[in-house]
């Protein structure tokens, strides 16, 4: 009789503890990057200047690569920019490193808000810009601007098939 009594109470204190255990577990956390899928792949924007052309790449769960570049309307390629976008602890940055500026050195922005269609990055100690932001205006179009010190640079990309 004891040993039937020990018995059901061990499997009593198990039941207790394995519900308890599911009460405390946390759900699984989204990669903010998942907000952004519709920023992947190759954009452009024409213009009587030229051509912007910028690509983006998930290469890992926490990291994105993009690169974008200017050819002049004459073929030449005048300037040429690589970005990481990395989630660190949960938060979005903006690393890019542009050629011919700021002395080879790569530039952080930190993500100021994420929304499912639109990501704003900011460093208010850079130069210009100081804002990064990008907006999906729709499947095949994004709204991109660099702004700060009351000077604003637009850049309307369309997706390239």
């Amino acid at each position: 009789m004891k040993r039937g009594l020990i018995f059901i109470v061990s499997i009593l204190l198990f039941s207790c503890q394995s519900e308890e255990q599911k009460t405390t577990e946390q759900p699984a956390k989204t990669n903010k990057l998942d907000k952004l899928k519709w920023w992947i792949g190759n954009w452009q924007m024409k213009s009587p200047d030229g051509v912007v052309i910028e690509s983006w790449n998930n290469p890992s769960a926490n990291e994105w690569q993009g690169y974008s570049y200017y050819i002049t309307p004459k073929g030449d390629t005048a300037s040429h920019e690589t970005v990481r976008l990395v989630n660190d602890n949960d938060t979005l940055f903006y690393i890019p490193n542009v050629s011919n500026q700021n002395n080879g050195m790569s530039i952080q922005f930190r993500e100021s808000l994420l929304t499912d269609s639109s990501i704003v990055f900011e460093n208010a100690t850079h130069d210009f810009p100081k804002r990064i932001v990008y907006v999906k205006t729709s499947d095949t179009s994004i709204h991109a601007y660099i702004d700060g010190n009351g000077k604003t640079v637009d850049f309307y990309y369309t997706k390239m098939r």
